[in-house]
């Protein structure tokens, strides 16, 4: 009787499992048809989206590939560009951009991206979001990720200057018939989300405070005597009232950048200007009357450089930290075409020749190179990129200044 009864027990136990396995059978084809049949309405509905450049940007995010340092080229080797006019570094990639066309490679040395584009005088800006190639003097920009041009828009009057923040948020700034300056902010979905005028003053700078909720305009006025003046104004996306604004007479600004707890570096005609988040100037580093030949911000340095010789190419070299404090001040020979701050290094470049100076010894070693390299730039912490107009070479920081295999002395 007992073995009956364990007998019927099993029985229903089969059933009811065979019963929750049928459901779930008949489940999977119901679900495997409605998708079916979304694919296919979305398809319908959204062809026009739908293109071989969205998808290879949907494939980006699904592929797995690293660019290894132990795999990478020694050179990268550009196409049959014409005129190559900037150069810069986008999600660990080489970004070259000519007059005729935009590229990107990877650090094996492959081509990732080639966009014919017509840009008589490009500037370049990266983030980690996009990049963003703008002509000086022209009307038309552009915005790219690693696949394709996202996207472009095209102004009546010419674009005066441009910034670009972290999470993809970017500003443009031109005029009109009726303003001397319009700045136009957009969010990373291209949407306009902010616009600032002035019928008398014109934007030199830009730059986002990190987060992009807020941004800094250095701007150019003049008085009724003809004398001009620098207005700071600190704006913020989701508000029309300032956050701040102050002035700085006699003086133009040509750049403006944050730094980390929210103060100001403001580099000008006459001197370089330090403000804390209080906007209350803490340091101001005066050029001694001579004017700088090159100058620039990374990080929390900022540099220029000086030749205050009427003949010759004997350079100063100042390297401030972003509390006005100099951390190095040097002489250096030779005519400097392109400098560089990169971790704790200024990186000076001559025609036949790259010098690293290192900022808490301040020893300087110079490397020989071949001639005609348009600029240096950083890839990551321990490798630089000689950029030529035929190709890139990739060096290691240390084997190259510091490896016995290196050049001797320039």
């Amino acid at each position: 009787m007992t073995d009956e009864k364990n007998t019927a027990a099993a029985e229903m136990g089969s059933a009811y499992y065979f019963k929750i396995a049928k459901r779930f059978r008949i489940l999977s084809f119901v679900l495997l048809g409605v998708m079916i049949v979304f694919i296919i309405v979305m398809f319908s509905v959204n062809r026009d989206e739908i293109t071989v450049e969205n998808l290879r940007y949907f494939l980006r995010y699904i592929d797995t590939r690293q660019a290894e340092k132990s795999a990478t080229t020694d050179t990268i080797v550009y196409g049959d560009t014409e005129s190559i006019v900037r150069f810069g570094v986008y999600r660990n990639g080489l970004v070259v951009v000519g007059n005729d066309r935009v590229q990107i490679f990877d650090l094996t040395g492959e081509e990732i991206l080639d966009i014919n584009q017509s840009n008589a005088a490009p500037q370049l800006l990266t983030s980690d979001e996009y990049m963003l190639i703008y002509n000086i003097g022209g009307t038309t920009f552009q915005l790219y990720n690693s696949l394709s041009k996202e996207y472009e828009e095209s102004y009546d009057y010419p674009i005066g200057c441009a910034a670009l923040g972290d999470t993809g948020t970017f500003l443009v700034t031109t005029r009109s018939m009726e303003y001397r300056s319009v700045v136009q902010v957009y969010d990373r979905e291209f949407a306009q989300i902010y616009r600032w005028y002035s019928p008398d003053k014109h934007v030199m700078d830009a730059a986002f405070r990190e987060g992009d909720r807020e941004f800094v305009l250095a701007t150019l006025g003049t008085q009724e005597d003809g004398d001009c003046y620098a207005e700071i104004i600190l704006c913020e996306t989701d508000r029309e009232e300032k956050r701040g604004q102050f002035r700085i007479e006699d003086e133009i600004i040509y750049r403006a950048r944050y730094t980390d707890d929210g103060g100001l570096i403001l580099i000008g005609g006459k001197a370089v200007y330090f403000y804390n988040a209080d906007l209350e100037r803490i340091a101001e580093v005066s050029y001694g009357g001579y004017t700088p030949v090159m100058l620039g911000t990374e990080g929390k340095l900022t540099f220029f450089t000086q030749n205050k010789n009427i003949v010759g190419s004997n350079y100063t070299v100042t390297v401030m930290e972003d509390d006005g404090s100099i951390v190095y001040t040097g002489d250096v020979q030779g005519e400097i075409t392109r400098a560089l701050l990169h971790e704790n290094a200024v990186y000076l470049l001559f025609d036949r020749s790259v010098m690293r100076i290192g900022l808490e010894t301040g020893a300087q070693i110079a490397r020989e190179i071949a001639p005609n390299c348009i600029t240096v730039e950083a890839l990551d912490a321990t490798t630089l990129m000689l950029c030529y107009a035929e190709g890139t070479n990739i060096i290691d920081i240390d084997s190259f200044f510091f490896g016995e295999s290196t050049e001797p002395d320039a």
